[in-house]
């Protein structure tokens, strides 16, 4: 007997079970940065959910690196923007090369970070319906439940001019470069021109600069309630695994996987990857990150600018037989455990909601609170997870 879906009313039910637990884990039990009391208080909230739904559960240990002080690739960066546009007559090629090394920061930093040794140590939450043994699922949920150090401003309208930080950096960049390759064809460009943009560059850069140095003036790091970032993505995982549990018919073979260390480096999901290799010549992934706001519900196509990474076509297209209005998304900028397992091949792809614009300036925030969630999100989410279910159950009573 296959496993039938939820009502619409029973997700609109389960969606407000998901609001309630991250309630609890941004509201209650709020900032859970890696490694911390915090944190292993969200874990074993998870853990004791689990049980008391049936499903065994396994911690996993993870070593991981602290999050960075300051980002050493996004400060040369910086510093590149900054004399630029002064030094463009002398040494082009610098100006001419800014613009791609900008492009390149993202990826540059993300193995940066991700090459630290680690120093601390945490754990993954693993649970599975079934014996005492696990198995290989044909399905693993997963969501990270540790929260980043938040940006170092506070005012609402400085945290929308740093949502758009890279946008601003990038254009003067391209001005500087536009400028520099004038004057290496031979063109003369008054200094009424040359120095404004200069100036521009140097203020892009300096602002850039600034971004990077000023969490080492604090000795104690702040860090982000992290209701949508991502409180949302492991709460609509936990009402899908109660609505799992409590079924009168058995759904297919899953797990759900709960990470640490992900904001300090995908650690919690690159450690899971190698102790579970064999998981990927059988397991799906689903990533849920970030759920809560805006108004659209996205799947991550691709990370990543040169030689990008790639999420699963398969998973791409039966997610939109299930969701025909989810839309592709590119993530040039941020990351997430989706790429962990991409990389040791498994077939993988992560949910993401956001507005249009996809600046959300609560991003790593004191703001990013349970009040900014939008409830119609969670739901929306929680209807493609359970209908994803529904659709793989399908294709196993065909096979059998």
């Amino acid at each position: 007997m296959s496993w039938s879906p939820s009502t619409p009313q029973r997700i609109e039910a389960l969606s407000q079970q998901a609001l309630t637990h991250l309630e609890v884990l941004a509201g209650k039990i709020g900032a859970r940065p890696a490694g911390s009391p915090a944190e292993r208080q969200a874990l074993d909230y998870l853990d004791g959910l689990f049980r008391s739904w049936g499903y065994k559960v396994r911690r996993e240990a993870v070593a991981f690196a602290p999050p960075v002080r300051f980002n050493l690739p996004y400060l040369l960066g910086a510093v590149a923007l900054g004399v630029a546009g002064w030094v463009s007559q002398a040494v082009p090629w610098l100006a001419l090369a800014v613009p791609f090394l900008l492009m390149i920061l993202p990826q540059w930093s993300r193995w940066w970070v991700q090459n630290r040794k680690p120093s601390q140590a945490s754990e993954n939450v693993l649970a599975w319906l079934g014996g005492e043994e696990l198995q290989p699922p044909v399905l693993l949920f997963c969501a990270h439940v540790d929260t980043a150090r938040v940006v170092p401003l506070r005012h609402p309208w400085l945290l929308r001019l740093y949502s758009r930080t890279f946008d601003i950096v990038q254009r003067f960049a391209w001005m500087i470069f536009a400028l520099a390759l004038l004057q290496v064809w031979g063109w003369q460009i008054a200094e009424a021109v040359l120095y404004p943009v200069a100036a521009l560059g140097s203020l892009g850069g300096l602002w850039l600069a600034v971004l990077q140095l000023l969490p080492t003036a604090n000795k104690e790091a702040a860090y982000s309630p992290g209701a949508n970032d991502n409180a949302s993505g492991v709460a609509v995982l936990l009402a899908l695994a109660e609505e799992l549990a409590t079924s009168a018919s058995q759904p297919p073979s899953v797990a759900f996987l709960f990470t640490t260390a992900e904001e300090c480096g995908l650690y919690g999901g690159r450690q899971f990857v190698k102790a579970h290799a064999e998981w990927a010549k059988t397991s799906s992934v689903i990533c849920v990150d970030m759920v809560g706001s805006g108004e659209i519900l996205y799947y991550v196509a691709k990370e990543g600018i040169f030689s990008p990474l790639y999420t699963d076509q398969q998973l791409q297209q039966a997610l939109l037989q299930v969701h025909p209005a989810l839309q592709p998304l590119w993530h040039t900028l941020r990351s997430g455990d989706y790429a962990a397992f991409c990389q040791a091949g498994f077939r993988a792809i992560s949910l993401e909601s956001g507005g249009k614009s996809l600046t959300d300036w609560s991003y790593h925030s004191i703001y990013d609170t349970p009040e900014k969630i939008n409830p119609a999100m969670l739901q929306q989410a929680l209807g493609v997870l359970i209908g994803f279910v529904q659709q793989n159950t399908a294709m196993q009573v065909q096979r059998s």
